[in-house]
């Protein structure tokens, strides 16, 4: 008898391309809704040391000032997001998060008292977590991919200096800083099991 092998069929979330695509819609998705008249979406991004402002927590990447702003940060979110999905689409989602929420909570503690709203925080905390998990890892893939990182975005690091009234270098910082800090994480975690394995 003969039977025909059937691949296990995955849930999308962990697709590289569906963990990237979904965000970048979502983003695009808000950015449309706001362009619509009366609506104003961004009031719902961090708002620092206010109770409501917390809601940023979790919509603030998603938001943006405008169509410039979205893709702006778009693009290297792109870039960097399927770099960290070289590791696995787990490790996406779980650095994705801790960077949005652990970056945006230190905006909201430490901010300026504006609206912050956008994706830059998270673009950011995969930046310093790619760099960070290299040098720390050692492994010549990790190390290979901080060099590819270093090499496209090594101008990144000066996002994180005060440079105009309505760009949240806060956001830049914080989300690098939750980053490098995942990153340090993660690679000792990652070099203490394999270390178990030989």
């Amino acid at each position: 008898m003969i039977t025909q092998k059937h691949k296990l069929k995955l849930p999308p979330f962990v697709s590289k391309r569906f963990a990237i695509l979904s965000i970048v819609a979502l983003c695009t998705f808000l950015q449309l809704v706001n362009t619509l008249p009366g609506i104003n979406l961004n009031s719902l991004g961090i708002y620092p040391r206010n109770i409501s402002g917390l809601s940023g927590l979790i919509l603030a990447p998603f938001l943006h000032g405008g169509w410039a702003h979205l893709i702006s940060n778009l693009i290297p979110f792109s870039v960097l997001a399927w770099l960290v999905c070289q590791y696995s689409i787990k490790r996406f989602w779980g650095v994705f998060i801790f960077t949005a929420l652990v970056g945006g909570l230190l905006v909201w503690l430490f901010g300026r008292a504006n609206i912050h709203v956008g994706l830059s925080g998270v673009v950011y905390g995969l930046w310093g977590f790619l760099i960070s998990y290299g040098i720390i890892h050692r492994s010549l893939k990790a190390i290979a991919i901080s060099i590819i990182v270093i090499v496209l975005y090594s101008s990144l690091i000066w996002g994180v200096l005060p440079k105009g009234l309505y760009i949240s270098f806060e956001s830049h910082l914080f989300g690098a800083v939750a980053g490098i800090l995942i990153g340090y994480y993660l690679a000792k975690h990652d070099r203490k099991n394999e270390s178990r394995k030989i």
